[in-house]
């Protein structure tokens, strides 16, 4: 099994009380042999440990991914301005599906089969990979790709599906929010927007980091460690 850090992407939100998202990354892992051989790319959202007493990163709260692959006029960072280029080519094990993309994006232990599928299937999550994960789909998610799609639809989101809990970074400073199984060598280069939504734990006020992710192939190594702009989102 090899593991590749594959991009740091963009997004400082600049405060000195309040839990600091730093930037998006993509992690790389192959899995299988043969037929069966798949590369999957963990995302994940990173935060910061500085701050008045330094530990703010560790008190992060997610909240919601949302706004995937919208198009930016005005890209900030590593925003594009068309949203997203090339194709996911996401790969579904959830449903008795092969290599198809029968199956779905949710992210629970209801949705496979058996114990492992979750190592080699595509999900969106803001709660992690463990014991009682799993997501709520905004209604951007379905329309119009679906459910059972291999890519996701634009404008689309997810957030978290019992607001009674704290879904905390934790000591790591990040967080997994989606995975994205491909057929191994499948090397064509994705690249989509999208925006995180989060809170210092205890308090109300709601942050938002953005930037965009890339699943790089042969030709787009030279993006590796890219860095742009920093910025800043309120929403209300």
């Amino acid at each position: 099994m090899k593991t590749y850090a594959l991009l740091g992407v963009v997004a400082l939100i600049t405060s000195s009380a309040s839990a600091v998202f730093t930037n998006w990354s993509v992690e790389m892992t192959s899995v299988g042999q043969g037929f069966a051989a798949r590369d999957i790319y963990s995302i994940y959202a990173n935060f910061s440990n500085t701050g008045i007493n330094g530990s703010e990163g560790m008190n992060a709260r997610i909240i919601n991914v949302y706004d995937f692959g919208t198009a930016d006029s005005t890209p900030t960072g590593n925003q594009i301005s068309v949203g997203r280029i090339g194709t996911m080519n996401a790969v579904h094990n959830d449903s008795d599906s092969g290599v198809s993309s029968v199956g779905t994006w949710c992210a629970g232990t209801n949705c496979y089969n058996n114990t492992t599928q979750s190592l080699t299937d595509s999900f969106v999550t803001v709660k992690g990979v463990g014991a009682n994960w799993g997501t709520t789909l905004d209604p951007g998610f379905i329309s119009p790709s679906g459910l059972s799609a291999s890519d996701i639809a634009q404008n689309a989101g997810w957030y978290t599906d019992s607001v009674a809990t704290p879904y905390l970074v934790g000591s790591t400073l990040k967080y997994k929010v989606m995975q994205i199984a491909r057929i191994a060598g499948d090397y064509g280069v994705f690249r989509s927007n999208m925006t995180l939504g989060y809170a210092a734990l205890g308090s109300p006020t709601a942050l938002f980091g953005y930037g965009s992710i890339t699943i790089p192939g042969p030709g787009a190594l030279s993006l590796l460690g890219l860095v742009g702009a920093f910025g800043r989102r309120r929403r209300s």
